[in-house]
Formats: C-alpha cells, sequence, structure tokens
C-alpha cells in the first residue's frame, strides 16, 4: 500500500514552492527566525505520552515489534469512550484523499447526516481523488482558502510550510497533555515521531502496521497446481512460480514487474532504501545486493512466469488478483486484504494466504523492511481562537475511539440495519447501501491504531496475526526515516522515474544489464548524492 510519510518520494511541489521560496533546508530559518527544523531540535520535541486503551481485551495480543492485536469477532460489550459531543453546531472544513467514489451529501446520506449528529458540528469535507490530490494539495496551499483540517503531502520547504500556515500542537499534545484527548493518546510514541518539525508537533499521524505490505498468495491457485506456498530461496521461487504459470489458461505467478522486484530486494538483503555505516549511507541502487535482485528479476522474465503486458502500465493487479490471473503479486496491507475479501464474496472456492520472505540460499527468514508506521499526517491551520484549536482536536479524538468501541462501530460501519447488518457471532457487515455512504475519508484525518479483523472469517485473524508475528521477529529499518531532505520531495520522485524506464529496458532485455552502472550514477547526479548529503548532515546531529 502506498504511503505518504515523511519516507514518500512525490512528484510535484507546486504552488508551495513557489509560496516558500527553495531554499536548502539546511540553511533555511522560518520566517520568525527561531525556529528551525535541526534534528537535534527535533531529537528533543516532546512526544505525547502513551496511554494505551486497556477497555477491551483481544483474542490475540500485540507486541512491542509492532504486532498487531487481533480479535476474531466484534466485541460483544462496545463500551463509550465519547460519551459527549465534541462540539456544539460549528462547522469544521477538511480535505483528504478518498479512492472511491465520492458518496451522497448529508442531505442523502443518513451515515454523514448521523456522524455530524454525533460530533456535534457540521463535516465539510473536500474530497480528492487520491490520484489527483499531490496537486490539489499544492494549489491549495498556494491559495487563500485552507480548510481548518488537512492530510498532508511532502512538498519543497515543508517544515517552512509547516511553521508558517500550521498549528504547532505542543501546548495540547506535547507529554501528559494528550490526556485531554484520550483516544489520540491510545496511538503509540512510534507513530507520533514523522509529524515533528522545527523541534515540535505540527500534527495527528495516521496510524498503520509495521507491516505496510504484504505478499498475498491465491491460494487456491497454489493448491490446484501443488505448489509450496512458502519457498524457501530463489531456486524454489522459480519452481513455485512455472508450476504456477499456463499461459494457455492465462494464469501466470506475478503480477506487477515494480511489486515483485520490491520482494527479490528482500529476499537478496538489499539495504531498506539507505544502509548507514559509521554515518555514511549507500542507496540500495548502489549495492550488489540489488544488483542480484535486478538479476534474478531478469531470470524470473525470461521465463515467462510474469504477465506479458507487466510493463505496459496497463495491467489492473487487484482485478487480476481476484480474477486469479496472477497468484502472487497483489500488495497491501489490512486493508487490500479486506477488499479482496469483499470482492470474492462470491467466487467459489476463493482462499487468501501470505507468503513468508527467506534469504536467496533459503537458509533463513529474511529481514522484514519496516517503515514509519503512519500513512500520513493531519495537520491543522492557524486559527484566530485558541478555542477552535479545541473542537478540532476533540472531534479528531472522536474519530481515533478504539477497535471495538461504540464511536468505532458507527464510524466504519454506520447504523445497522441501514449500512450494516448483523451476524449470528456479532460481525458487522456492511450492505450496498454503507459501501456507499461509509468510504468518506475521515480516515486521513484521524485513525485509530490498526487491529487485525476481518468481519465474519476469525480464521483470517489467525493467519495474519501469526505471520506478523513470524516477519516482525527479525526487521530492517530504513536510517533516514523522521529526516526531512529538500531534494528528496523536489528532485528524487523525477530521478527515480528516469531509472525505473531505464530498468524496465534493462529487464525486458532491451539494454544490457552493464548498464545499470550509468543509471545509478545518473540518478546520483541528478538527486541521489544530493539526498544522501542532506541526509547525512542531519545523521551526524541525531
Amino acid at each position: 500500500m502506498e504511503t505518504f510519510g515523511r519516507r514518500a518520494l512525490l512528484a510535484g511541489t507546486g504552488g508551495s514552492a513557489v509560496l516558500l521560496g527553495s531554499g536548502a533546508l539546511s540553511s533555511c530559518a522560518t520566517k520568525s527566525g527561531e525556529v528551525q527544523n535541526r534534528p537535534e531540535a527535533n531529537a528533543a520535541a516532546v512526544l505525547p505520552s502513551y496511554l494505551p486503551y486497556t477497555g477491551i481485551t483481544p483474542d490475540l495480543p500485540p507486541n512491542e515489534q509492532g504486532v498487531e492485536a487481533g480479535f476474531h469477532h466484534f466485541p460483544a460489550e462496545r463500551p463509550s469512550v465519547a460519551p459527549e459531543h465534541p462540539g456544539h453546531g460549528e462547522t469544521i472544513s477538511a480535505m483528504g484523499n478518498i479512492f472511491y467514489a465520492v458518496p451522497p451529501g448529508p442531505d442523502q446520506n443518513s451515515y454523514w447526516a448521523g456522524l455530524n449528529e454525533r460530533l456535534g458540528v457540521t463535516l465539510d469535507l473536500r474530497m480528492v481523488a487520491s490520484g489527483d490530490y499531490t496537486a490539489k494539495f499544492a494549489t491549495t496551499i498556494a491559495g487563500n482558502e485552507l480548510p481548518d483540517v488537512m492530510q498532508m503531502r511532502d512538498v519543497a520547504n515543508f517544515p517552512q510550510l509547516l511553521d508558517k500556515r500550521f498549528t504547532r500542537l505542543d501546548d495540547q499534545l506535547a507529554g501528559d497533555a494528550i490526556k485531554d484527548y484520550p483516544n489520540l493518546a491510545n496511538i503509540p510514541t512510534r507513530h507520533w515521531k514523522p509529524t515533528v518539525f522545527n523541534g515540535g508537533l505540527y500534527g495527528i499521524p495516521i496510524p498503520r502496521g509495521a507491516i505496510s505490505s504484504y505478499v498475498f498468495l491465491r491460494l487456491d491457485r497454489f493448491e490446484a497446481a501443488g505448489a509450496d506456498p512458502e519457498p524457501k530461496g530463489f531456486e524454489e521461487l522459480k519452481k513455485v512460480a512455472q508450476a504456477l504459470t499456463d499461459p494457455k489458461r492465462r494464469h501466470w505467478a506475478f503480477g506487477g514487474w515494480t511489486q515483485l522486484l520490491e520482494l527479490l530486494i528482500g529476499i537478496n538483503e538489499a539495504p531498506n532504501v539507505w544502509r548507514e555505516s559509521g554515518g555514511k549511507l549507500t542507496h540500495q541502487f548502489e549495492t550488489e545486493e540489488y544488483r542480484q535482485a535486478v538479476g534474478d528479476l531478469i531470470e524470473l522474465w525470461r521465463l515467462g512466469v510474469i504477465h506479458p503486458d507487466t510493463f505496459t502500465g496497463q495491467v489492473q493487479k487487484s482485478e487480476n488478483f481476484n480474477a486469479a490471473t496472477f497468484a502472487i503479486g497483489s500488495h497491501g496491507g489490512y486493508l487490500a486484504w479486506t477488499q479482496h475479501v469483499l470482492d470474492n464474496v462470491d467466487t467459489p472456492g476463493f482462499k487468501m494466504g501470505l507468503m513468508p520472505m527467506y534469504t536467496r540460499d533459503g537458509s533463513r527468514p529474511a529481514a522484514w523492511h519496516i517503515g514509519d508506521g503512519c500513512y500520513s499526517i493531519t495537520s491543522l491551520k492557524k486559527q484566530e481562537s485558541p478555542d477552535k484549536i479545541k473542537l478540532i482536536l476533540r472531534v479528531l479524538d472522536w474519530l481515533a475511539a478504539p477497535f471495538g468501541t461504540e464511536e468505532y462501530l458507527y464510524r466504519l460501519f454506520g447504523a445497522e440495519g441501514v449500512d450494516h447488518t448483523m451476524t449470528a457471532d456479532g460481525d458487522p457487515l456492511l450492505t450496498k447501501t454503507g459501501i456507499a455512504n461509509t468510504v468518506l475519508p475521515i480516515r486521513y484525518m484521524s485513525d485509530s491504531p490498526a487491529v487485525i479483523y476481518q468481519a465474519g472469517r476469525p480464521e483470517d485473524t489467525d493467519v495474519q496475526h501469526a505471520y506478523q508475528s513470524r516477519s516482525l521477529a527479525n526487521t530492517m529499518a530504513n536510517p533516514v526515516v523522521g529526516l526531512f531532505s529538500n531534494t528528496a520531495v523536489t528532485k528524487s520522485a523525477g530521478a527515480e522515474r528516469t531509472f525505473t524506464d531505464g530498468l524496465q529496458q534493462i529487464v525486458r532485455g532491451r539494454r544490457p544489464i552493464a548498464d545499470l552502472d550509468a543509471l545509478v550514477a545518473a540518478w546520483r547526479q541528478t538527486a541521489g548524492d544530493a539526498m544522501r548529503a542532506e541526509y547525512e548532515d542531519q545523521l551526524q546531529h541525531r
């Protein structure tokens, strides 16, 4: 699943770059001349206290490595954690991305109307298609009418943008101050780190799991082919891929080549983007492990186990996974698992699985690459009234109600009999009306920590919890997570696009693998070396 935290490499700086200028981050103070995005200041920032919610006991426990709590069924006892309405008739505007058709407005959408009633406010939502959000974010920043609440994107001079136009939240959230917002205090400490800029807190994290991208399997395809869903090493992976491939039946092992390359990078133990040693950074592109991953990808392409149209950009990965055209290669987090289950309710024999990852020689499990556990951050525009900030935080606190509570049930599933029905086991299942009405992008305004739960499928909880426990026992972090590079948000996307265009020509046999050196050199010249210098400067003072 794509994420938009500080580690994301996003194209387009738009109006924000024009608004704030294009000076280098390391030498730019904010307008006040007092606050700078220095690593030593950020390291000293006081994060919110973590006060975990204990009102509901999971069936399978979480752990400190990031394994999520597991629930076989929705709790029968659903306590309320927000007995009072946060607001008293005020209007709060917000902007966030949406991955579905825009739902009806509150005059035709009982779920939205009910949400407004429970919050005690009118939510004025600007819903932007996810593919258009970066451009819309830039034009909105360049204009004079910011919404009260905004899902953020990294852009040029992002720390200065936050200081100039958004609210620093230390007084409300740092340390024990967050006790006034107990549901936000239920968000673990690690998720708050991406909200720190300029030595303070500038947003609310949208927490996501330590495993942000599962390796999904069509287990029914594996069983039909007699293939092992746990191949140990590259040679076994090749054999499994060949067993799963039958072009006459439009069956291939793999779909998207970039997702497959991501898997091979892990198998070959290449760095999680960057590798740090003695304060010096090496990018994965520059390593022998990455070159081996590319060589393995070339071999699989030549074997014909990857969909032949994968390089066109026209292959719909999720749809083809649902159709069993691909057996491996639909990557995503727990939300994608849920979507595949919903898409295949009427598919005979449909089974999903997860592929463990071993090192290339198959001798041991490979280290799992982890990120910052944050989908995005939500920032609050500066307000004349401190009371308006407190109101917004109360609303965001309501929206962060933990799994199993009365507020969570409504936020995710709406009203019983309209948006969802209850199974005999007490699990809420969305109706067609609920599927259409409940997709408001409020999960990108505020959210509770992820749990493992699939309505009506308790066995899925066991599968995912076991997979997380196994994978997160051995992890590899990206050493630059939590650092900000101006080059990364202004030049990296274009440099990586050029690199990827050349790489696919190599994989397809249209250029020799020796050309990989030239692609890496061009990437370094365009963006890589500048990013490295900015990150290494910050690592010295971390």
